[in-house]
């Protein structure tokens, strides 16, 4: 029952045209990214490939995301769930299936676009190149399983992506809330020492999307620290957290 779980979530994605909205945005990135790049005076092509880069990342996550969170909402909304749970599977099968789909998703969107500017762009370093990649990947990796996991736990489709666009704009900015946070310490005072408390304990549980996926990466090569090798494997971390958090949801739900 695994094997066809996770094919039926596979062809969804394909019934959803998922692909063809994701080679529409490659084709709308490449233009842009190459429009703007002939724009410019000096280094035309690593503005291009700076440019494509960061939109295959933030339109890679929203393709992945909206996917996930609609496909699960909607699964709920027309009964789908119920119907896959009364076949022989447990619910933790049920969710591990789930999240090897979701992943497989991620990992081939972003298999897509990093074929895609290594194609295009030929003045990236190449070391550069396989870290911001592998940075991406696991980026695409961490907002498919959270996606998966809001879609479980919140009955709203509006709300269940507003709750995962926040997260994700979160995780963004979370480096430049840090940095004010640190650089006005001595002017802080009564409830905004405690707030500020509240948000270095927060940065130290969600993955710090901010220092992955750096488009500096892919011009000037790799950082001489292993810092990177950390995110890797804090993304690693997350993601299993996450999909135990919803296992442990789905088989404490009551249908």
């Amino acid at each position: 029952m695994i094997w066809p779980l996770f094919r039926y979530i596979l062809m969804a994605a394909g019934r959803d045209r998922f692909v063809w909205g994701l080679l529409g945005v490659l084709a709308i990135t490449v233009s842009l990214s190459n429009f703007f790049g002939s724009s410019v005076i000096t280094e035309q092509n690593e503005f291009a490939s700076t440019f494509a880069a960061f939109g295959f990342r933030l339109f890679g996550v929203i393709c992945v995301v909206m996917f996930i969170g609609t496909y699960i909402r909607r699964c709920f909304e027309n009964r789908d769930i119920d119907f896959l749970l009364s076949r022989p599977i447990g619910r933790i099968q049920f969710i591990f299936t789930h999240a090897a789909a979701f992943s497989m998703i991620a990992l081939l969107t972003a298999l897509v676009m990093g074929a895609t500017i290594l194609g295009l762009e030929k003045h990236t370093a190449e070391a550069g190149f396989y870290l911001w990649w592998a940075s991406i990947a696991v980026e695409f990796l961490i907002m498919a399983n959270i996606a998966m996991f809001f879609a479980f736990v919140i009955t709203s489709s509006t709300a269940c992506l507003l709750a995962i666009f926040s997260f994700y704009l979160l995780c963004r900015l979370i480096g430049d809330i840090l940095g004010i946070l640190q650089n006005n310490t001595a002017q802080l005072e009564g409830k905004y020492v405690i707030m500020a408390n509240i948000m270095e304990v927060i940065s130290m549980m969600i993955p710090r999307l901010d220092l992955m996926g750096q488009t500096k990466w892919l011009l000037y090569g790799p950082p001489t620290d292993i810092t990177y090798l950390f995110l890797l494997g804090q993304g690693a971390v997350f993601v299993s957290l996450v999909v135990a958090a919803t296992a442990i949801d789905m088989h404490r739900r009551q249908f």
